[in-house]
């Protein structure tokens, strides 16, 4: 049996085909920025003929719900909805961040941001063993950079952090935020992924959702979920006006000292 996964938060989607029992995984790739809004369906019917898989012997099908580009999201978890209720399968929702904590090998941890303008990502830090750092949510630039920092000022003042201070940073905010003068500064000098492995895939999502089906974290098409994350995490800031605030002060901030 296979499980199917759809990538689609970020510029490039893709599509993964699992074998449950080999956990062998064949993946798929758009080639062009954004192409997946317009046939991600058909990449991975064109997967599933390359490897001979035919509808009866998927028993999954694996998405990642977010955070990420919000018409990306939609277009994936509708897909995977889509899927699983023809087919009478299981869905996995599997949340876009945490997906990168495959990258912690025990010696580098792992700083995901997702690019959401003007000075704000999508977020989290995870140590050298996959321990939460900074949980996943919406932040500030400048937030996840101190939570990187901060490892190293824990371990620089005789207090073990449980991790080690080399953190790889992933995500399509490295290559926004290197490009923007406003924000360069707070990621000059880091550590950044190579470009291959610098954006999330559907081999991720697949990987991700071996890990939840053991753990019995499926869930039926009608539960699957997008997670936009800026709407939830922010919605009570908003509403009072402090995030706006905070956003103008940082901003303002970083201009008057990085002119």
């Amino acid at each position: 049996m296979y499980i199917l996964g759809f990538e689609t938060t970020g510029a490039r989607g893709s599509v993964a085909l699992c074998n449950l029992e080999t956990r062998e995984i064949r993946e798929k790739s758009t080639e062009e920025p954004m192409g997946h809004l317009r046939n991600i369906t058909e990449l991975a019917s064109q997967l599933l003929r390359e490897r001979g898989v035919g509808p009866s012997d998927l028993s999954g099908v694996a998405v990642s719900v977010g955070p990420g580009s919000y018409t990306g999201i939609r277009i994936g978890v509708s897909s995977a909805r889509a899927v699983a209720q023809a087919l009478n399968i299981t869905c996995f929702a599997v949340p876009s961040l945490e997906m990168f904590r495959e990258k912690c090998d025990g010696k580098s941890g792992c700083a995901v941001i997702v690019n959401a303008r003007r000075g704000q990502v999508y977020g989290a830090v995870y140590g050298s063993h996959g321990e939460e750092i900074l949980a996943p949510g919406a932040y500030m630039l400048d937030d996840v950079t101190s939570a990187v920092d901060g490892i190293r000022g824990s371990r620089g003042n005789g207090v073990h952090s449980g991790t080690d201070d080399s953190i790889t940073f992933y995500g399509d905010g490295v290559t926004a935020y290197l490009k923007d003068e406003r924000f360069a500064h707070l990621l000059r000098g880091r550590k950044f992924a190579n470009e291959r492995e610098l954006l999330p895939t559907a081999g991720m999502v697949v990987r991700h959702a071996i890990g939840m089906r053991e753990r019995g974290e499926e869930c039926d098409f009608r539960d699957l979920q997008p997670d936009y994350m800026r709407e939830t995490e922010a919605e009570q800031k908003l509403k009072d006006g402090t995030l706006t605030r905070l956003r103008e002060k940082k901003m303002a901030n970083l201009m008057n000292g990085h002119n």
